[in-house]
């Protein structure tokens, strides 16, 4: 792996350039008005993973942290299982 690609996971800064990226395909996504409150907590799980992600790459003992983001994600992730049930239910009721 080059130095400056193995830079990027050593410290770090490879979560936020992701998380960038993640944060500008939600732009684009809400702005075609392509499935918004679904996307809103797909982006909070996915933000809360990277965290995660960046917390054990730059201080792998900081388990507090990584565990918080990880609950985070899971109640993201939960709060957009929700809205799919939710929005499927309601397509097949009415």
């Amino acid at each position: 792996m080059p130095d400056w690609l193995s830079g990027l996971f050593e410290n770090g800064a490879i979560v936020g350039i992701a998380a960038a990226i993640l944060i500008v395909e939600t732009v684009v996504l809400l702005w075609m008005r392509i499935g918004p409150r679904i996307l809103i907590f797909n982006t909070i799980s996915g933000i809360a993973l990277l965290m995660a992600l960046g917390g054990a790459l730059v201080d792998p003992r900081n388990l507090l942290w990584i565990a918080a983001c990880l609950t985070a994600g899971l109640i993201a992730h939960l709060g957009d299982v929700w809205m799919r049930v939710k929005e499927t239910r309601s397509k097949t009721i009415g």
